[in-house]
């Protein structure tokens, strides 16, 4: 699809999200392209959480659009959102299932053929194979933020 192949992978254009009478997010417009390291910095209420949700699919905007590999998200969430990943420090994953566990989870809702491999893969090029069989909630802050990285690596976005 020539959408894939696009250098302007994100593009926003009069973005606006309102929870009632408060407007979180006000006429956004920005554009991130192929190879670019983009930032939301802003002070606490600013509407950085709001417009990741946004582009994420997970909350509807009240207006504008948003443009993912030059497909409209609106329109298009379930092909986009099997090309993008995300991963935060805020987001935890169960802590009583295994790190192989929660990975495979995710492996099969991204419709990954064979999970196990792509797991250990992952998890040897993040230098913690040895935390396959551990609990979640018993890795330290930075085995955790590794785990994460894998979640997210885990469809090859």
């Amino acid at each position: 699809m020539e959408g894939w192949l696009s250098d302007q992978i994100i593009k926003i254009e009069k973005l606006t999200k309102n929870f009632g009478e408060i407007t979180a997010v006000s006429e956004l417009g920005f554009s991130v392209t192929r190879g670019e390291t983009v930032g939301l910095l802003g002070p606490n209420g600013a509407g950085k959480t709001t417009t990741i949700q946004m582009l994420l699919g997970l909350t509807k905007p009240t207006s504008g659009e948003i443009r993912i590999f030059n497909l409209n998200l609106q329109h298009n969430r379930r092909k986009i959102l099997q090309r993008i990943n995300f991963a935060s420090a805020y987001i935890s994953l169960p802590s009583n299932l295994t790190v192989y566990e929660n990975l495979n989870v995710f492996g099969k809702l991204y419709g990954i053929p064979t999970p196990r491999r792509k797991i250990s893969n992952l998890l040897d090029l993040l230098e913690i194979p040895q935390v396959i069989n551990q609990v979640t909630g018993a890795l330290s802050s930075g085995q955790l933020t590794r785990l994460n990285l894998c979640k997210a690596f885990l469809n090859d976005p």
